[in-house]
């Protein structure tokens, strides 16, 4: 069997357990800047104690801000001292393409679904105690007021526990 044989198996085994539980962190909505800065999603006290997964992450961006079709690269990363500015110990995606097409004022609010990744990405707990702070940023040159409003990591909690 190869290894994505055996990831997959494995994966499916853990979510078919029943054991699985999703969250979205922050709380509260981050903005996520233009300017290839790291943004903190939240801080190692705010992290869930336990190890989890990241799963996917969600975003929104104000009504009439995309004027053309753009391609932002999104970057994610957790660990590092807890502060806005301090860029991650550790990078779980890198580049991520989001699509954006222009849609008009009266049509109302951009619409998109979240982000998934193809197979969660574990972080192990006690990294920075009790958990560990993630961050993200806009990664691409995109053009000038185009930045997320939102941002927030979806989360899985006691996988197969």
């Amino acid at each position: 069997m190869g290894l994505k044989s055996e990831v997959d198996q494995n994966f499916l085994a853990a979510v078919q357990s029943g054991n699985i539980r999703y969250q979205t962190l922050p709380l509260a909505a981050i903005p996520i800047a233009n300017d290839a800065a790291w943004d903190q999603l939240y801080n190692a006290a705010n992290s869930p104690a336990v190890a989890h997964w990241l799963c996917g992450f969600a975003f929104s961006i104000a009504t009439n801000t995309v004027l053309a079709e753009v391609v932002m690269l999104i970057d994610v990363g957790y660990g590092g001292g807890d502060n806005a500015t301090n860029a991650p110990t550790n990078i779980l995606i890198v580049n991520w393409p989001i699509g954006l097409t222009a849609v008009a004022a009266a049509l109302g609010p951009h619409m998109h679904q979240n982000q998934m990744l193809p197979y969660p990405i574990r972080i192990p707990a006690g990294v920075v105690s009790p958990g560990s702070r993630m961050v993200a940023r806009i990664a691409s040159s995109v053009p000038a007021g185009v930045a997320l409003t939102a941002f927030r990591v979806i989360l899985a909690t006691a996988v197969g526990s």
